[in-house]
């Protein structure tokens, strides 16, 4: 009787390895996988949004209109992975009543940007800044919008672990960004009606929801030595032409995950709407 039950107990993790191994390029291959890390508990860590009703922002990726002088700078960023100092990023954000307004402002002397993409998909294979809005502590729906140099934007929506729907869609979101010298910048808007329709509350002062500031940090590889592309959690199974870059992962907050990992709740903190 043990071995009838110990045997089909292995038939079933075949056959869920099996399913997971068939898992397609717009849904992570590891979603619901028992190699998960731990999700951990939020951090405290709050970023404030200044409410700025009537705020005259125009969205061109270049965060220079007097409104922005009034956001709060967020310049706690770090290599969790790697005992290195982090370049250089900052992130702003303000609420005007009507939309949720983010940049980014990063220190970059090797961007690496593609000409073309295929689909927005495309963007993992790029330099790029993220920003996650979770409904909840334990990640069980969140949305994630991630934005290359030139403003283009790979948003989806997530559950822990790694189930990501990648064809879902921001109603009403708007990017651009800017290559600068020696970096590039990024703009972005959500509105607020989006964020209620998804099961936000209404942003006002007072109010906070959980978020996660992120950036992919990548460098083109000048090493001439052979590389394979390999499929990872990270690049959905993408590959780009040429050597594939070399990667860095920057977060604002440690989610103290063995490899690096956004995707988990410990890597979320508080976005608080102040006056």
């Amino acid at each position: 009787m043990k071995k009838q039950l110990a045997l089909a107990a292995k038939r079933v993790g075949i056959a869920f390895l099996l399913v997971v191994a068939g898992a397609g390029a717009e849904e992570s291959a590891v979603a619901g996988s028992p190699l998960s890390p731990p999700p951990g508990k939020p951090s405290r860590q709050t970023y404030r949004v200044r409410w700025r009703p009537g705020a005259q922002i125009t969205l061109d990726g270049r965060a220079d209109e007097p409104a922005w002088m009034q956001a709060v700078v967020n310049r706690r960023f770090a290599l969790p992975w790697k005992r290195a100092k982090a370049p250089k990023t900052e992130f702003r954000a303000l609420c005007d009543g009507m939309h949720l307004f983010f940049t980014f402002r990063v220190q970059d002397a090797d961007t690496v940007v593609l000409d073309h993409l295929r689909d927005e998909l495309d963007v993992v294979l790029e330099d790029r800044v993220e920003v996650f809005l979770g409904r909840d502590d334990q990640m069980q729906d969140y949305y994630c919008f991630e934005v290359d140099a030139r403003g283009r934007v790979y948003d989806y929506r997530g559950s822990y672990y790694r189930r990501l729907e990648a064809k879902w869609q921001c109603m009403g979101l708007e990017t651009r960004g800017v290559l600068l010298p020696g970096g590039y910048e990024v703009e972005g808007r959500i509105p607020l009606e989006s964020l209620v329709a998804l099961g936000f509350p209404a942003l006002r002062p007072g109010v906070k929801i959980r978020g996660g500031l992120y950036r992919a940090e990548f460098s083109h590889d000048r090493s001439g030595r052979p590389i394979e592309p390999q499929t990872s959690v990270h690049n959905l199974g993408r590959k780009a032409e040429g050597p594939p870059p070399v990667e860095e992962w920057i977060s604002w907050v440690d989610p103290k995950t063995r490899d690096p990992d956004f995707h988990v709740p410990a890597s979320l903190g508080w976005l608080k709407v102040v006056r």
